[in-house]
């Protein structure tokens, strides 16, 4: 195998290719290398500086947006409430709308927000009232209303007026702005403002009155767009009527301070100085708001011929002419105060606006007014009937200073009666109220100032709409006003019926209407009740010979009385308690009615449910009316013997535990007992009067009440007289001794369970009428003392019980319960003289007891023969302090032992 070929030529030329050594660099070596072997390192020279650093961890806390908000109040987007009120003058209107929900969410989570920070909130918001985006400026309006202005209202009054005063200073510049949309929106902030703080207006009245004269001389908005002036004029409308309130209260203060010392007239000026609100500069009021009414009369005018030319009423337009016409009514209030204000002594100088004034400024103005009127009548819409309805009220108001020659008093006579006769017609029951009250309130002066030949028909079209008038209707207090106002002289001072007014002729139909209202409104309208039983009390007071045939339903008040004498309860007995009060004081000045009334009436005093201080005032005006002359003698004692006979009382412990619902009423009695036997005693000769009322009384007797209503007919007889012979027959002195029994029973079976001493004082209540009677007579005494004694030996059917008791078998009670009877009369020692001739009586009872005390009779017991032989103890002790025994007589009073 032989070699490769060109291997030694191979080796050669490689070899003469090696790489050429590098030149040296010439000049000095800058840092010389030293190289040391792999895998040892060499100590540092001792001069080497040490390079290494040594560095500790910072740890800083955390510093992102959320930590730094923690604990601060932020919307739902995170923002604080700076950072939204910096927001809120953003260029962008969407940011400023953002911005105010911001604050409302805020607000509205966080209220002391509110509470800390109004002040600044405040003056940042204030900026946005001339805002140039109508979103953001009702969002603000929003805001006020509900978060910033009730809040507003609990700081002190100082703060309030520094703050006030930035929010009108950019609402009276919004007034004037040159955008008409921000011009009425500044309008609504006002109107926001005089709502709730009222008082601060009149420190820009003047201003703001001009602003309106402003925008509604305005072509631009009188033209285009009508239905802006909607919150304008309901803003002018509120201010207005502040300043009819304003002037009100302002003759209240003059009036209050009229008399006042001049000390006291300083410190009460220097007050008013000092207060949050200040009285209106009137003269230069007046001369704006009687431009006002040239440009209101001109709107209604524009208004009122567009709306007739149109086949349908929008509402904003309707809204609009309505609002137009109420300013007008306000103004026309505020020109007539101004005139009639009363001149105090005081006073710097006299008004300059009297009625020629009136005339001048506002009649002669009125004139259109009175055409537009005519325009409206014709139209056959309930809108136009609601305006006419506006403008009567303005031309009602001013009827003392309308010249015939002006406006023709005839056809405005008509023209207010053809309203109460359309009013029926009208559905809307809301506005029915709202428009026609003030009409019906103005019907008395238009009736005394109208001529006579014109009031025929507004006399009859007013009192067919006060008959169609129902109780639940907000206008029937009007029409009672009214009626009462024409009826009665306390208002005007002048007597409807006698200066030829006519009106004399609808007394008798308004007087008859009276009892259907009260009794129809006692279920539907309770608040009515009142004012007609006022009305009617004073009808009665001021007509004492009135003649009370059409006031014959007020009988049904109390009650009405069948054919066969049941009495059916009437609504009197749940009247409110002022109800009850007028209505008894009406018993006084109707006393015609009273024959028919005192049934009925009785029977309401005698019903649980009325109170007894009504009760008792029944009694004192019946009492009234017979001492004046206007009730029958006979006709109060049948009431008073009623109330007497049948009063149901619940004397607490008497009464079973199967009523606890029924509560004592025995003080009541007892102060009606009071009350009726003074009467009694205070209407003559008590021995004719008991004559008058005997045939009534002994049937009451014979009926046998109870025990109490027992015990207050015998207080009649023993007040009348007590001496009377009338009590001596047989059926009478049956009915006392079983009276007597009945109390003693009663009383025997209390002291079985203990010694209660109001049961004794019960008795000796119920027996007291009976030891008078004995003591004026003792033949009463001695036949009493006879039927007790048959009581003892078992006759028992010659008593009369009051009860329905049944009488005890045993001996020992029948003793016992006549027992108690004679000691209590022996312990009374102005009887000692009267029981001396019954002693006969006494000792045959004490015979009696010792001959059974010495029977051996099996019907005795020894229990029975214990109670005998204390009772003859008890009875012989009382009856030896008599004084009336013969040394014979006694001993025989002795019991065999």
């Amino acid at each position: 195998m032989g070699r490769p070929k060109g291997g030694a030529a191979a080796s050669s030329s490689a070899s003469s290719k090696k790489p050429k050594p590098k030149p040296k660099q010439r000049g000095g070596v800058d840092f010389k290398k030293y190289k040391h072997k792999v895998g040892r390192k060499l100590p540092p020279p001792k001069n080497a500086t040490s390079t290494e650093i040594k560095s500790k961890t910072i740890v800083l806390p955390e510093q992102s947006m959320a930590s730094e908000r923690a604990g601060m109040a932020v919307n739902k987007r995170g923002l604080t409430l700076r950072e939204l009120l910096q927001q809120t003058a953003h260029y962008n209107a969407n940011v400023r709308r953002a911005a105010l929900n911001g604050i409302k969410d805020i607000v509205v989570k966080h209220p002391t927000e509110l509470k800390l920070h109004k002040v600044a909130i405040i003056e940042k918001l204030q900026e946005r009232i001339c805002d140039t985006d109508k979103v953001v400026r009702e969002s603000l309006y929003s805001i006020l209303q509900s978060m910033i202005f009730p809040s507003l209202k609990e700081d002190n009054a100082i703060s309030t007026r520094s703050t006030l005063f930035l929010l009108m200073a950019n609402i009276l510049n919004g007034m004037t702005h040159l955008s008409i949309d921000i011009q009425l929106m500044a309008f609504r902030f006002l109107e926001l403002v005089v709502l709730n703080f009222p008082s601060s207006f009149s420190s820009y009245a003047e201003q703001a009155f001009n602003n309106f004269i402003a925008v509604l001389s305005n072509d631009r908005i009188n033209l285009h767009d009508r239905n802006k002036l909607n919150s304008v004029l309901s803003g002018l409308g509120h201010c207005l009527s502040l300043v009819a309130k304003t002037m009100e209260n302002d003759d209240i203060s003059n009036r209050q301070v009229h008399d006042l010392s001049a000390r006291e007239l300083w410190k009460c000026t220097s007050d008013e100085d000092n207060s949050v609100g200040r009285a209106f500069a009137m003269p230069n009021l007046l001369v704006k708001l009687q431009s006002l009414v040239q440009i209101l009369i001109n709107s209604v005018e524009v208004s009122a011929s567009e709306l007739c030319a149109k086949s349908a009423i929008d509402a904003s337009s309707s809204e609009a002419l309505l609002s137009a016409l109420h300013c007008l009514d306000i103004i026309c209030r505020i020109f007539i105060h101004e005139v009639k204000k009363p001149q105090l002594r005081f006073s710097i100088s006299k008004t300059q606006f009297g009625p020629d004034w009136l005339r001048s400024s506002l009649l002669i103005h009125l004139k259109n007014l009175w055409g537009v009127k005519r325009l409206f009548h014709e139209k056959e819409d309930g809108k136009f009937f609601i305006f006419n309805l506006k403008i009567a009220e303005i031309f009602l108001c001013l009827s003392a200073w309308i010249d015939s020659t002006m406006f023709p008093a005839e056809e405005f006579c008509h023209f207010v009666s053809s309203l109460f006769a359309k009013a029926k017609t009208l559905r809307n029951k809301d506005l029915m109220e709202m428009y026609l009250s003030p009409i019906i309130t103005c019907i008395p002066d238009l009736i005394f100032n109208a001529p006579d030949d014109s009031k025929e028909h507004l006399l009859e079209a007013f009192t067919d709409a006060f008959r169609g008038c129902k109780v639940d209707c907000k206008l029937i207090f009007p029409y009672l006003d009214a009626v009462g106002e024409m009826l009665l002289p306390e208002k005007t001072g002048t007597w409807f019926a006698e200066d030829g007014s006519g009106v004399l002729g609808y007394h008798d139909v308004w007087i008859h209407e009276l009892p259907r209202i009260l009794l129809q409104s006692i279920d539907k309208a309770p608040s009515v009740t009142k004012v007609v039983l006022e009305l009617l009390l004073r009808i009665g007071q001021y007509f004492p010979t009135l003649d009370c045939e059409n006031l014959r339903p007020f009988i049904k008040l109390f009650g009405v009385e069948s054919s066969s004498g049941a009495v059916e309860l009437g609504p009197f007995v749940n009247l409110a308690r002022d109800c009850q009060e007028l209505a008894t004081s009406c018993l006084y000045y109707f006393p015609s009615l009273l024959p028919d009334i005192i049934g009925p009436l009785a029977s309401c005093c005698l019903s649980d449910a009325l109170e007894p201080l009504v009760l008792f005032r029944v009694v004192e005006v019946l009492q009234s009316t017979y001492k004046a002359g206007s009730l029958q003698i006979t006709e109060l004692l049948s009431f008073l013997l009623l109330l007497m006979a049948r009063f149901r009382v619940h004397p607490g412990g008497l009464v079973t535990s199967g009523n606890p619902s029924k509560v004592s009423n025995w003080d009541t009695f007892k102060s009606l007992n009071r009350l009726i036997l003074t009467s009694l005693s205070e209407m003559g000769d008590g021995s004719l009067v008991l004559e008058l009322m005997w045939n009534n009384l002994s049937n009451a007797i014979a009926k046998k009440p109870s025990m109490h209503n027992m015990n207050g007919l015998f207080r009649i007889i023993v007040t009348l007289d007590a001496g009377t012979n009338k009590l001596m027959n047989e059926d009478a002195v049956k009915l006392i001794a079983g009276y007597l029994v009945d109390a003693s029973l009663d009383l025997s079976k209390t002291i079985e369970g203990g010694f209660q001493p109001d049961k004794t004082r019960l008795f000796q209540y119920f027996i007291k009428p009976c030891t008078i009677m004995f003591d004026k007579n003792d033949k009463v005494l001695c036949s009493t003392l006879e039927m007790l004694k048959s009581f003892i030996t078992g006759d028992d059917h010659l008593l009369s019980s009051l009860s329905n008791f049944n009488y005890p078998g045993e001996l020992s009670c029948r003793v016992c319960a006549v027992t108690t009877i004679l000691i209590f009369l022996c312990n009374d020692r102005k009887l000692h003289r009267n029981l001396s001739f019954g002693k006969s009586v006494i000792k045959g009872i004490l015979d009696y007891i010792r001959h059974q005390l010495g029977s051996s009779g099996p019907n005795v017991t020894y229990e029975e023969k214990q109670k005998l032989r204390s009772a003859f103890e008890q009875l012989k002790t009382k009856a030896l302090q008599l004084n009336c025994w013969d040394r014979s007589e006694l001993e025989g009073l002795s019991i065999t032992r």
